[in-house]
């Protein structure tokens, strides 16, 4: 699961979190949340001066003659360790570059208004692109003991590529992956060309994160029904047969896999402790499956279990997230 972030010369890594570290147990780890100032500081995404650099006249090498280039502009940034001059990127005239302190104010006041605290920060592909995270004051509680965190996540870049973006989404980004992730996987968004500015902005972010909130509530209400909705053992095994259905021509290895797994999956139901509190309930039965395919279900290779196991739960376009998507629906149905 690559990490993307950026590392430099010293070994420290362009990255910070509150209270608990990325899954790659880079940069630094703070005791709790952090005011932008910090986050901007520890995650060393601060100071850049990202500025456009005019090309000015190019070599035609055909022809050796010059080639006026006055609408072509450099991206480049101050490294924040070595104080040289790096290129990030190539961008026409009227591109407007957003800084990250620029990110950090326009969060900031979004923090100001919903009560969200700082979480995460990073630079990834050499500086090219930065994450900042927010999360949310109040987490979901389903049946006033299972929690369901949400973020706000910003992503700027200074490539040249893409929109300054927000996003609404139930993933903490900590690396490149993660970001895919959140992206992929978002309540709200609200997007800005970099040919405009962010500032001035921020009453139509509101109104598009807003929805964030109705997400929130739509899931925690389902989720409370799920929790609401007896099921017995009977019904349960209906339910995982549909999830993981075994075709009539499934040779030996293959039923004696599905075998086990429906054993496992029964014994989460009916057994595991993690599931008391929820125990004979149709989210105990959605629990059960999160958690085999999260933290039972075996890793084959020689790939660190963690972060194979980090990566599925993760990535929404991986199979497993899409086995808990069916899951839900089935249920919920």
């Amino acid at each position: 699961m690559a990490h993307e972030l950026e590392v430099f010369a010293d070994g420290s890594a362009a990255f910070a979190a509150a209270g608990k570290p990325g899954w790659h147990r880079l940069g630094y780890t703070a005791p709790g949340p952090m005011t932008a100032e910090e986050l901007l500081a520890h995650a060393q995404l601060g100071g850049w001066n990202v500025r456009k650099v005019p090309v000015g006249q190019v070599t035609d090498p055909d022809t050796g003659q010059t080639v006026a280039a006055e609408e072509d502009f450099l991206i480049v940034r101050t490294n924040p360790h070595t104080g040289a001059p790096e290129r990030l990127g190539m961008v026409g005239k009227d591109y407007k570059i957003v800084h990250n302190e620029e990110v950090a104010e326009f969060l900031q006041t979004l923090v100001d208004e919903s009560g969200a605290v700082f979480d995460t920060g990073g630079s990834l592909n050499g500086g090219r692109r930065m994450f900042v995270t927010m999360r949310l004051p109040e987490p979901l509680m389903v049946g006033g003991f299972d929690q369901v965190d949400l973020y706000l996540a910003a992503f700027s870049r200074h490539d040249g590529w893409g929109a300054f973006t927000t996003v609404a989404t139930p993933v903490r980004v900590v690396c490149a992956n993660t970001e895919r992730a959140a992206l992929r996987n978002h309540a709200a968004m609200f997007k800005v060309r970099h040919t405009g500015h962010i500032a001035g902005r921020i009453a139509e972010a509101r109104d598009a994160l807003r929805l964030t909130w109705r997400h929130g509530e739509a899931f925690a209400a389902e989720a409370e029904r799920l929790l609401a909705t007896p099921m017995d053992v009977k019904e349960f095994r209906q339910f995982a047969a549909a999830l993981h259905p075994l075709g009539p021509d499934a040779k030996d290895l293959t039923r004696r896999n599905h075998e086990l797994a429906m054993r496992d999956l029964e014994w989460l139901f009916t057994s595991a402790p993690t599931n008391e509190p929820i125990r004979g309930t149709r989210w105990a039965a959605y629990n059960a499956v999160t958690e085999r395919l999260d933290h039972r279900s075996p890793v084959i290779g020689r790939r660190e279990a963690a972060i194979v196991r980090a990566e599925r739960a993760l990535l929404d376009d991986h199979a497993n997230s899409k086995i808990k998507s069916r899951a839900f629906h089935l249920l919920a149905a």
